[in-house]
């Protein structure tokens, strides 16, 4: 009790804070009680319609799908160091990718998306094929050197 009023604590989203008895009497229609939670929003109040639709407006479904969109740039750099040209260009894509998701374009994001997902392929498959073609070669002047 503080200054003759009783003080009854609740928690809130940043910290420990205080409500008076009063506040928590003037909110008592809109909350209810569930066993092992503290009070929550009744679903047939304008409180939870109004607290339902913020938390929607968070990311709508255009904006998640957007989020989903892989980038590939990991795999971008690991092409990087597998055939360095091809993989300067799969970055570079990959970069782009990530540019538009800031924008939400989906339909551009998507393109963008699919083009350095065959790009990516097409470099993993071109730095293999060089790879095992330079090892070969390798493998074969030094067999044949003695």
């Amino acid at each position: 009790m503080r200054n003759g009023q009783l003080m009854t604590g609740y928690r809130s989203d940043k910290g420990v804070g205080r409500m008076e008895k009063r506040e928590i009497g003037e909110l008592e229609p809109y909350l209810e009680k569930r066993a092992g939670f503290s009070w929550l929003p009744q679903s047939d109040t304008e409180y939870y319609a109004s607290e339902a639709a913020h938390a929607n407006l968070k990311f709508t479904q255009h904006e998640r799908d957007v989020m989903n969109i892989p980038d590939y740039l990991l795999w971008s750099i690991g092409n990087f160091f597998l055939f360095f040209v091809l993989g300067i260009i799969c970055i570079i894509l990959s970069v782009r990718v990530r540019e538009h998701k800031r924008t939400l374009e989906y339909d551009k994001t998507l393109k963008i998306s699919k083009r350095t997902l065959t790009m990516n392929i097409f470099s993993t498959v071109i730095g293999i094929g060089f790879l095992v073609t330079m090892l070969a070669l390798l493998i074969n002047k030094s067999s044949t050197t003695f």
